[in-house]
């Protein structure tokens, strides 16, 4: 059974999604976390609450607690939640706080010459591959946009890099000798993002590339 400490954060995540929203703030809610016991079983009944909107609440609640273990519960929940707005909101949270987004990739089909033409892509990306074929690289955008409604690129802030859904994400592909595509990736069971593109090089043409975005480690 939830102790008491827990039951008054319970309130006050819950009324986030009531009139009582606006006197809570997140300096607030931390306050009220700092000072539960350890036991988490009380904010999972919050999340698992049938109510959509209420559900919804608890994951804005616990994600704007700044405590590290109910964001972390809030952010595996919500990722692997089949409604879609509350996988949105657990995207836009992850997204914020990212100083940019490891993407994974699996070019183990590739034949020799699209591999060279990949290996020319991942250089300009600053992307590595291993003899495995697996690889991995980072990409960088702006912060968010409010104007624009997305994160812009880095290097012109005028085109957008990065757009986020209800359970995906938009990544905008470019560079020199790189013709620039949106890539969707859309969020699985698992919190996983998965995507894939064909990239090209000068205008030759790799071959498909599956990538993927890990969001729960």
């Amino acid at each position: 059974m939830p102790k008491l400490s827990q039951l008054i954060i319970a309130s006050a995540i819950i009324s986030y999604a009531t009139v009582a929203f606006a006197q809570m703030t997140p300096a607030d809610l931390k306050a009220q976390v700092d000072s539960r016991s350890g036991n988490l079983s009380g904010f999972q009944e919050l999340l698992d609450d049938p109510n959509p909107r209420r559900s919804l609440a608890a994951v804005e609640g616990m994600l704007a607690s700044g405590d590290s273990n109910l964001e972390r519960m809030a952010l595996t929940f919500a990722l692997t939640n089949p409604d879609t707005a509350i996988r949105a909101t657990a995207l836009e949270h992850h997204f914020a706080k990212l100083p940019s987004v490891a993407i994974s990739f699996d070019a183990t089909k590739l034949s020799d010459d699209e591999m060279k033409v990949l290996i020319k892509v991942l250089k300009m990306l600053g992307g590595s591959i291993g003899p495995d074929k697996l690889g991995s690289f980072n990409y960088q955008p702006a912060a968010y946009d409010e104007q624009m409604g997305c994160y812009p690129q880095v290097y012109n802030e005028r085109l957008c890099a990065m757009r986020l859904g209800r359970g995906f994400v938009s990544l905008y592909f470019y560079g020199t000798n790189v013709s620039g595509h949106w890539v969707n990736f859309t969020a699985d069971e698992t919190g996983t993002l998965k995507g894939g593109t064909t990239f090209d090089y000068a205008g030759t043409r790799a071959g498909s590339v599956p990538m993927t975005i890990r969001l729960i480690n």
